[in-house]
Parts: structure tokens; sequence; C-alpha cells
């Protein structure tokens, strides 16, 4: 396990909630989970979720089947009728406590981030790890448990990303992004900037816009795409000083804004 699992595991094990504020307001009401865990069953070889208290091995497939389609289905009311209530939320090194539907509907996207719905998405319900705690999604992001004989994510554990606004999964794989296009860029490599780009590309000078549809076509019209001032704000920003919305990542006073779509993250307009 890595130690960023180890961080979050030891966060969930955690006896006591604290309680704390967000942006001038408690992000959940006071409250302990206080419900009683969930029994340890006797082996089976055939049930690799026996630990965690869960008698068939179905139950939970299932369960992590519409678990999985109402998030990706982008529908909270689903999701949090498949939540164990009261539920903790770890973020920032603090603990939260989320006390009933709908708060958590209110919270949702603050809750399920786009990383943790990520994280979700791409775990195999076979590749879990499992202990008398409950059953780990990603590295610790999310928590399922079985409490009064039903089953419920229990807790979520929030790693804080500047970007997530932005629909950036990862802070990590973003400012890797970064410094690589300001390197390229600075070093002139005008193939290894097309590759930073998500196509088509739009370019929008003095009201005009220009569709950029191709690497090739990016390629043939760098120097008038990358101007002068456009290179010098990008190579001057600072990936802790951005300004992020749910459009994009702004560089400069917008002269880029970069974006994800999928796994790809890159530059999808640029305003000289």
């Amino acid at each position: 396990m890595t130690n960023t699992s180890m961080k979050k595991t030891a966060m969930i094990l955690s006896l006591t909630v604290a309680l704390a504020s967000f942006s001038g307001q408690a992000w959940a009401e006071k409250g302990t989970n206080t419900a009683t865990p969930a029994s340890v069953v006797k082996s089976d070889s055939n049930n690799p979720y026996y630990v965690a208290g869960i008698d068939n091995p179905v139950e939970f497939t299932t369960y992590f089947a519409e678990l999985q389609k109402a998030v990706k289905d982008n529908k909270p009311e689903e999701v949090a009728d498949l939540i164990s209530y009261p539920m903790n939320l770890n973020k920032d090194n603090k603990q939260f406590v989320i006390t009933n539907k709908q708060e958590f509907i209110k919270k949702y996207d603050r809750i399920f981030t786009s990383h943790v719905r990520e994280k979700l998405l791409d775990q195999k319900a076979e590749k879990v790890f499992v202990n008398w705690k409950g059953i780990m999604v990603g590295e610790g992001d999310l928590w399922i448990g079985k409490v009064n004989d039903k089953l419920g994510v229990i807790a979520v554990n929030i790693i804080n990303n500047p970007y997530d606004a932005a629909g950036i999964s990862s802070a990590v794989e973003f400012e890797h992004f970064l410094s690589k296009l300001q390197k390229e860029v600075s070093k002139g490599n005008k193939s290894e900037v097309a590759n930073s780009i998500t196509y088509p590309l739009k370019v929008n000078n003095k009201g005009k816009s220009l569709e950029i549809k191709s690497k090739k076509d990016f390629i043939a019209k760098y120097d008038k795409i990358m101007t002068a001032n456009v290179k010098k704000k990008l190579l001057a920003q600072k990936a802790d000083k951005v300004f992020v919305n749910w459009k994009g990542v702004m560089i400069g006073d917008g002269v880029l804004w970069i974006g994800q779509t999928k796994e790809h993250i890159g530059v999808f307009a640029l305003n000289q």
C-alpha cells in the first residue's frame, strides 16, 4: 500500500470526528458515526468480502454496480440512497459528518469530486482491498461498509486538488503537464507543444476566432498562434497562482485555457 493509501486509511480509522468550518460555514452538523460495526463472519474462499461482514459476495457486487452506475449517470439523488448516514467526510486534514440524504445531495459535487468519481468508476469489484473496517475503493478515496444489515458508503477521503473545479482529476498530473508545456515552449519544440493541445483549438484575436483542427495545422501556424506575448505569459505562470473555474484553468490573464477531456489534459483555447 502506498504512503497515500496509508495516510487515508489512518484517517478513516480515527475514532473521533472533529468538527470544523469550511468557507465560513459548517460542512456538516455535529455528530459521530455511532453505528455498530459489521460483524466478522467465518472465512469463505468464495467470498472475498467476508472480513468486512458481507455474507453474500453477490450482494456487494450488485450494490457496487448500482453505485457506479448512479455516479456515471450523474444522479446525486440515487447516489444519496446508497450512502450510510451519518457518513464521515475527511477533507484537507479536517473531519466532518454528513448526517442525511438532503445534506449529501446539496454538497454532492464537493463530496464526490471528479477525483473521487474517477477512482470509483475505475475500481474493479474483484480488486478492492478489504479489512474488518470495510471495503476500500481506490487508495482510500471511498470506504464501503455494512451498517445495520445495509451496505453503504461510510466515508469519503478527499485529497486537496485546487484544479478540481475545472474537472482536472489529478493535481500532480496537471502540474506535470504545465511544467512540460512550459519546457517545450521555451525550447521551441513545436511537435511536443502540438501534443499538448486539445483539438479543435480555438484561437481568438481581436474579436475574430480561428479554429485549429489538427496537430499538422497547429505546427504549420505555430508562430502565428504562439506569439511572443502568449509565450511570455505562459512561461511566467506559476502552477499555484492560476485562476480556476468550471471552464478550465486560466494561464496569465487568459492567454491560454487548459482543461481535461476524459484522460487528456490539454490547451483548448488561446487568446492573443
